[in-house]
């Protein structure tokens, strides 16, 4: 698709997860922006030469940037039927309203690919079940802020090890508990957040790095705190509205963004 106005059009009727700029000066209006990011994590500078899987890929941020990065190829797997995600139970019933509106989520990531160009594959895959031999195996890995979606987040960084390369090196970019972090800042512990949404547990920073080490992985580094980015469309609610927000911490994620670190490892 041309950076003209059919490319507008498409870009302006799709519901977008995150913040992409696009050919003819286009950016998306994501929920997040991950672009400050970038600086945030150690992606390495080059990928060249080495083949890539970006887990929970959304619209495709990271999978584009790595791919920007040359690596020799990129895919991302994520979920389109929420009735696949880990719901607390019981899992809700998606009026058409509702299936609308994922379907207009849906078509982002490839909106996107066509814009740029891009190679990048993006699979229908529960990280739970990746399997060597559908996938193949994958030099450099990243999943980024989805172990707080997930009911076992130690059990999909298992899976992630089963198709990596014994030399490979993963990324974990994810939410952490910010108060946890400071009131225990070597121990592990987190947050269960069961709510009618899929969020399970917020670690502290000692934690998120458990779960790499106990996935099978070796520590080889990990970050402090910082707060990703909000996008365009994610609600912002004045001070007076906290209340509504549900809680002062979510009313401070949706105002600032939401605490973050990442942990890099090497299967053991």
């Amino acid at each position: 698709m041309s950076a003209g106005p059919d490319l507008r059009r498409a870009v302006e009727a799709a519901r977008w997860y995150h913040t992409i700029e696009l050919p003819g000066g286009i950016v998306t209006r994501g929920e997040y922006d991950l672009r400050p990011a970038v600086a945030q994590v150690p992606l390495p500078a080059s990928l060249t030469g080495r083949r890539c899987l970006d887990v929970g890929t959304r619209d495709g941020f990271w999978a584009f940037e790595m791919e920007k990065r040359g690596a020799t190829d990129v895919v991302g797997i994520d979920l389109d039927d929420p009735s696949q995600y880990d719901w607390p139970a019981p899992a809700p019933v998606l009026d058409a309203a509702a299936r609308a509106e994922i379907e207009q989520r849906n078509q982002c990531f490839g909106i996107a690919r066509d814009a740029l160009g891009s190679s990048v594959e993006r699979r229908v895959q529960s990280v739970y079940t990746l399997d060597p031999e559908v996938m193949g195996r994958f030099d450099f890995a990243m999943i980024g802020t989805l172990a707080l979606h997930l009911r076992d987040p130690v059990g999909a960084l298992m899976g992630i090890r089963r198709v990596m390369e014994p030399g490979g090196t993963l990324l974990v970019k994810d939410v952490v508990s910010l108060s946890l972090s400071l009131l225990r800042p070597r121990a592990p512990a987190a947050a269960l957040m069961t709510r009618d949404e899929p969020f399970w547990w917020i670690p502290n920073r000692a934690a998120l790095e458990r779960y790499v080490h106990a996935a099978g992985f070796e520590v080889l580094d990990s970050s402090g705190i910082w707060f990703e980015k909000n996008g365009q469309t994610l609600p912002r609610p004045p001070l007076r509205q906290w209340r509504k927000a549900g809680s002062l911490g979510r009313y401070l994620v949706l105002k600032r963004g939401a605490p973050h670190a990442w942990v890099l490892g090497r299967p053991r």
